[in-house]
């Protein structure tokens, strides 16, 4: 389909266009469906989401995604054209594509070998290294005649109690050093022995974790070892942090990447905060009072009516306007309609005689909807169906504080919806009850919107609700009593 490109910052989603700033292109069990950049289904980078066809997500932060990306630390690589070298994540243009990383250069693997010594690892060229593995000669591959029996080499053996020992050829930075075991692939046994990268070494207690190729590195009792770096005692590092870099929690805070003088901080994004003056919303810290809770990066007072939040973007509205979200936008006008479904919401200009399907408005002379679907009407009729997924942020505030219900769906009929596990909750008073399961939902099914069994939603006797603002039922009760309980 030929689309005419809205902006430079728009790119394709299927059959449909994408800003790439604002928006992600989101799969679907349907094919690809455009998102706002805040909905559950973008990917979630540390604090923030961000469109994985033009983003790429290093080390908690977001950055523009090259051609064949590939994350170098906090930065993105194109990793045909560069190579991140070391436990530093060093960048090095790459001299071609048979040169890998040996530390922090690099090496030709046609022409030369790296391997490790006592000085560290240490490039040579390849005949003078790697001549015992790289001249053999080919031998005839045996064939396995015994039952489930498999090959290692040219070692035929039982896997149910045997293992094969063999060199990752992909990490070529091990080859064939003096003192290690020349790489051939052999038969061990792993009850009693462990294979590091190609070499079989005795099993030990304190000595199992591979260190380099072999196993008999190091005492590693007290060590401690971060992203494939070994730290020992003396560097008194006890955790690592999630980005995998070694730290001290009795002596610093470690935020992300960041490292803070403080010990026992919390963190916000990667800077540190007070709990109990300050609220982190998303990386973002905010000064706390009782009734602060975040929306997206922002904070506000959820019970000032003049704040709306909308699927974390946060609106300031006008006095004597009634305004309700549209995914992340603000719909204050009657000129449009809403059209909302769990994978989509799309805000359309009203037209005479369309009606919501889903996310889709349609023209209701040719087409009929039940249950989100669309089909061609033989016989147009006067009287439109309607279906969508409502948000329970729409509802009046005397409609979601005093009850409304929660479950989990597990069936749909033609009348009704089946619930299990749910709950009647009543936010003036903050309590919840159980239900009797299944609880029954009494529904046409032309005029419910499309529900995924197995997932929760709120709901009262007439409609069918999600929440967009949180990320789970817990949040989700939180929030309506933070906004609706009266002490």
């Amino acid at each position: 389909m030929i689309l005419k490109k809205k902006s430079s910052d728009h790119l394709c989603c299927g059959h449909d266009q994408f800003h790439k700033k604002t928006e992600c292109c989101c799969p679907t069990k349907g094919g690809l469906q455009v998102q706002p950049l805040q909905s559950s289904c973008c990917k979630k980078c540390g604090a923030e989401r961000y469109n994985e066809f033009t983003q790429l997500c290093c080390q908690s932060t977001v950055v523009e995604k090259p051609a064949h990306a590939k994350c170098c630390g906090e930065k993105a690589i194109n990793k045909h054209t560069h190579l991140c070298c070391g436990p530093g994540k060093l960048i090095l243009k790459r001299d071609s594509r048979d040169h890998e990383c040996c530390g922090h250069r690099q090496y030709n693997q046609r022409t030369q070998c790296c391997y490790p010594t006592k000085d560290g690892l240490k490039i040579s060229p390849i005949h003078s290294c790697c001549s015992g593995v790289q001249q053999q000669k080919p031998t005839p591959q045996p064939i396995c005649r015994e039952p489930n029996s498999k090959l290692c080499g040219s070692t035929c053996y039982n896997p149910n109690d045997s293992r094969c020992c063999e060199r990752n050829q992909g990490n070529s930075q091990w080859c064939c050093a003096p003192g290690q075991c020349d790489g051939t692939p052999s038969v061990y046994n792993p009850d009693t022995h462990i294979c590091c990268d190609g070499c079989v070494s005795e099993w030990n207690p304190w000595k199992d974790q591979c260190y380099g190729g072999t196993a008999n590195g190091p005492d590693l009792r007290g060590h401690l070892c971060c992203n494939n770096t070994l730290h020992t005692d003396g560097e008194d590092r006890e955790e690592c942090s999630e980005v995998g870099t070694s730290y001290s929690p009795a002596k610093e805070t470690m935020c992300w990447s960041k490292f803070h003088d403080q010990p026992g901080q919390y963190c916000c994004g990667k800077e540190t905060y007070h709990s109990d003056a300050e609220i982190c919303c998303n990386g973002h810290s905010h000064q706390k009072t009782e009734n602060t809770h975040c929306c997206g990066v922002a904070a506000y007072n959820i019970k000032d009516p003049l704040k709306k939040c909308c699927a974390g973007t946060l609106y300031n509205l006008t006095i004597g306007h009634e305004a309700q979200c549209c995914g992340t936008i603000l719909k204050t006008s009657n000129q449009s309609v809403c059209c909302s479904s769990e994978d989509k919401v799309v805000l359309y200009s009203t037209k005479t005689g369309f009606g919501c399907c889903g996310h889709l408005y349609y023209n209701s002379s040719l087409w009929s909807c039940c249950a989100g679907k669309l089909s061609p009407v033989r016989r147009p009729s006067k009287t439109i169906i309607e279906t969508r997924l409502l948000s329970v942020n729409n509802l009046k505030e005397e409609d979601l504080c005093n009850t409304i219900h929660i479950g989990t769906v597990e069936r749909v009929s033609l009348s009704s919806i089946m619930f299990k596990a749910a709950l009647k909750i009543h936010g003036r008073n903050a309590t919840v009850t159980p239900l009797a399961s299944p609880y029954i939902l009494r529904h046409d099914r032309c005029s419910s919107p499309k529900l995924t069994p197995g997932k929760s939603y709120f709901f009262n006797e007439v409609n069918v609700f999600a929440d967009v603002n949180h990320d789970s039922t817990h949040q989700s009760l939180h929030f309506i009593f933070s906004k609706c309980y009266r002490h």
